[in-house]
């Protein structure tokens, strides 16, 4: 029996709580309601689908498409730009076209290297051209609809296995794996709720199959806005539990929850073994975080008020304890000076029997020396920046010596133009750090400014793929950045002409895209992303370097001057050649999708001796696909690629986000590829610096 309109919207409304995103927004077609499947369907991220419904909700017809009204223009519009976001380009255009919008079909077109057919729209006033090597697409969006109609029916006919295939066939894949789930076919269907951006419904299927990895993997993919988001945290947190392994991803997938502090029962207890996996992993601060929350709603919980007071104990006390036993050490220091340097006191008494000493003798006049020559070095017992006179050549570096009295230097690991890369030992904190001394003739004061935003960024963002700078000083007027150790390559040294293992390289871009994320959601485009400045540490963790010409958007005063182009040509985003101080974040997404294509074609998109003509070609030439330069490149990454070098900054990929979760996606259908998330141990914990490039 059919059901009426308000039963299907009842259903509907259910199953778009429960985070069943296809099913709902299929039940409220059924109710007629399109504009809300088109609503599920696009935060689903399931463009196709979302074209398909907004043409029903106008009963689009392809063959009368060009005898649309206003209204159904508008709607045909819409429809076109979600065929583009899903990179289906025929009914697109051709809905384009309908809409009135050729210039867009034009674009369009010419973004995916198709000037052929974009030259014959183009030239075509009417816009009535049929576009040609299509031929193995769907003759037209409306053909889909008509076979989204028959999946549903064999659906209702109970013929599932038929079903399925219609639905995947038709890349309807919360369907699918409807249909899947129904067959008892448990793995596609989890393979099938991935694909269809529902991981949380993905790691139910991974919990039936008892593969705890991959049930992990997608529980931290779950969003907040998912209805599931506090179910997935609390099964996270015991699944990291009963490990004791705490990962950069799940700590990116619990901040929200325990921010807003545990509601139930199994809540309150998700949160207290969050916070005993904090205190097992040494990070006392975080975990004193979680028992304040469970107190706020449980005051007598469990140990929590003792195990609260020890974590405030653990990262309080122990930072009073090292300023109280520096400061003691400072003192015995200028007490031990002091007594080396002021004459020992005269006795009481002595004054008289001083009178009466014999008068000495003249010396004898020296003969005539060569003056000394002045030292070359200095000494290790030297420390610089306190009433050092070291000459107009300023500060020798050398092994042993100390700056700032705080600062002992180990060894020199990288030279360059900008300056030397030193290892040392902060003797206030006991930890090993870089310190980079710049090359004074360099350090004007627009160059200065530039460093010192570059500092105040990286303490803001406090990122473990982002370096950590941690203070600029001087030294004798020669000025210096403390930062953390690295060790290992930079990008470009890694990839060296040569295309990656896909799987390294898309795992090395997932990290960029965690950092980057973080650094365009607090207003800051870096605007010279560029493998030089993506160093990648012997642990694997990639850092990005070098915010020096980073945009800020919160303040109007910046360091970009009217008229002023800065970055790198081969990495440069078309707008950013015209118009370098007001580029987006999406700037910083082109580079990545330039670095993306010399990491897997070997070369970069656009090269030349001079930088005009590279520059131009940014602006106005296609690239030469990937897979031109290496076949063995997925399909679906040459297809990214190439949207993340789209002319517009509108046709790229929207934000760091969502990239990263398609480059994951990619990444897991690749042959055999790696389970489970990055591990704690894995984590960057202040490893070796880099060299001269930082």
């Amino acid at each position: 029996m059919e059901l009426s309109r308000k039963q299907w919207l009842e259903q509907a409304k259910a199953l778009e709580k429960r985070g069943e995103a296809g099913p709902a927004a299929q039940a409220y077609t059924r109710a007629g309601s399109h504009d809300d499947a088109v609503r599920v369907f696009l935060s689903a991220g399931n463009f196709v689908e979302a074209g398909q419904a907004l043409l029903r909700s106008i009963e689009y017809d392809r063959r009368k498409r060009f005898a649309l009204d206003a209204n159904q223009r508008k709607v045909a519009l819409k429809a076109a730009i979600c065929f583009s976001r899903a990179g289906d380009v025929r009914p697109a255009v051709e809905l384009f076209l309908a809409a009135g919008e050729r210039s867009r079909a034009v674009g369009l077109l010419q973004e995916v290297g198709d000037f052929v057919n974009a030259a014959r729209v183009e030239a075509d006033p009417t816009g009535q051209v049929e576009l040609v090597g299509y031929a193995s697409q769907e003759s037209a969006a409306s053909e889909a609809a008509a076979s989204a109609e028959a999946a549903r029916d064999l659906e209702h006919a109970g013929k599932l296995n038929a079903a399925l295939e219609a639905y995947a066939r038709l890349k309807q894949w919360s369907n699918a794996a409807l249909m899947a789930r129904r067959l008892g076919h448990v793995e596609q269907a989890a393979g099938l709720f991935s694909e269809a951006g529902e991981p949380f419904q993905a790691a139910v299927c991974f919990r039936e199959l008892r593969d705890a990895d991959r049930e992990l993997q997608h529980l931290a993919k779950v969003v907040p806005a998912d209805p599931h988001y506090r179910e997935a945290c609390v099964r996270a947190i015991a699944l990291a539990s009963d490990r004791i392994e705490l990962t950069f991803e799940l700590e990116q997938l619990v901040g929200k929850f325990v921010d807003a502090g545990p509601t139930t029962d199994d809540e309150v207890d998700a949160c207290y073994r969050l916070a005993l996996l904090f205190d097992s992993h040494e990070f006392p601060e975080n975990a004193a975080a979680c028992y304040r929350k469970i107190l706020a709603t449980r005051p007598a919980y469990r140990d929590a008020p003792d195990r609260l007071k020890a974590a405030e104990t653990d990262f309080r006390g122990a930072a009073a304890k090292d300023y109280e036993r520096v400061f003691k050490e400072e003192l015995a220091f200028r007490a031990a000076a002091k007594r080396s340097e002021a004459p020992a006191a005269a006795p009481e008494g002595d004054e008289a029997e001083l009178d009466a000493l014999p008068e000495l003798p003249e010396l004898p006049e020296l003969p005539n020396l060569p003056a000394p020559a002045a030292p070359s070095v200095v000494e290790p017992e030297l420390t610089w920046g306190v009433e050092a006179q070291l000459g107009p050549q300023g500060v020798a570096l050398e092994e042993g010596a100390l700056v700032n009295r705080r600062y002992r230097l180990e060894k020199k690991i990288g030279q360059g133009g900008m300056g030397a890369v030193w290892k040392a030992i902060d003797l206030e904190l006991d930890e090993i750090i870089a310190i980079k001394f710049l090359a004074a003739q360099l350090v004007d004061e627009e160059t200065l400014g530039r460093f010192k935003q570059e500092v105040s960024l990286s303490r803001h963002f406090n990122h473990p793929n982002i370096i950590r700078l941690y203070d600029i000083g001087t030294c004798a007027d020669q000025k210096y950045i403390t930062m953390e150790l690295l060790s290992g390559h930079d990008l470009g040294e890694i990839m060296q002409g040569a295309p990656l293992d896909f799987d390294r390289g898309l795992a090395l871009l997932v990290q960029a895209c965690h950092a980057l994320q973080v650094v365009h959601e607090q207003g800051v485009v870096h605007r010279d992303i560029k493998p030089d400045n993506f160093f990648v540490t012997d642990q694997g963790v990639l850092k990005v370097m070098d915010f020096g010409i980073a945009k800020r958007a919160s303040t109007s005063r910046g360091l970009t001057r009217a008229g002023m182009m800065a970055g790198t040509p081969q990495y440069m985003a078309p707008e950013q050649a015209n118009n370098f101080g007001g580029v987006t974040h999406l700037a910083d997404i082109y580079a990545l999708g330039c670095i993306a294509y010399q990491m897997f074609a070997g070369v970069v998109p656009f090269d030349a001796e001079e930088v005009m003509p590279i520059l131009v070609a940014h602006m106005s030439q296609a690239p030469e696909p990937p897979s031109q330069r290496n076949p063995a490149i997925p399909a679906e990454l040459e297809t990214v690629i190439l949207r993340l070098l789209a002319k517009k900054p509108e046709a790229r990929v929207q934000n760091c986000r969502e990239l990263a979760a398609i480059l994951s996606s990619i990444r897991l259908r690749l042959p055999g590829a790696p389970s489970g998330s990055q591990s704690a141990a894995s984590r960057p914990r202040g490893f070796g610096f880099p060299s001269e490039g930082t």
